[in-house]
């Protein structure tokens, strides 16, 4: 929206500075080399570094703990204070918030599409299983 703003302001200072000199405003995006203009838009101040807000996969050696949120998905504490959300592609309403997460791992990833096993947190019992989706940046809240 800002890079939208500012084009149409340096449009604008174009066709000022062309009636300034008594032509007519070009209508052209070429404008500003005719005037002697140029125009460089702006980058914004949190597109200094590569920004990945998800990601398909986590190494599984830097998970220190999971928390289900009900209904949502399972927030992914990892080294570093770093927090990933991995909200399921199925099965998202079996997630309970006293379930016990069982991960089997084919390497030293976690990836999208892997399936996690549930286990009722104080019998072990078996209660089902979810798809894991991507995983997105998470702010935790004052209550994490």
């Amino acid at each position: 929206m800002a890079y939208l703003q500012t084009a149409i302001l340096a449009m604008v200072l174009v066709s000022a500075a062309a009636s300034d000199a008594g032509t007519a405003a070009p209508a052209s995006a070429s404008a500003p080399a005719t005037t002697g203009l140029i125009f460089v838009p702006p980058v914004a101040d949190d597109a200094v570094g590569p920004v990945r807000p998800e990601v398909d996969c986590i190494m599984a050696s830097r998970v220190q703990s999971t928390r289900i949120v009900e209904g949502v998905g399972i927030v992914y504490k990892m080294a570093g204070r770093r927090r990933l959300l991995n909200r399921p592609r199925h099965g998202v309403r079996q997630l309970q918030q006293h379930q016990v997460l069982i991960t089997r791992l084919r390497g030293a990833y976690l990836c999208a599409g892997d399936i996690v096993q549930l286990a009722g947190g104080m019998s072990g019992i078996a209660t089902g299983s979810i798809a894991l989706g991507r995983f997105e940046a998470y702010q935790p809240t004052a209550a994490d």
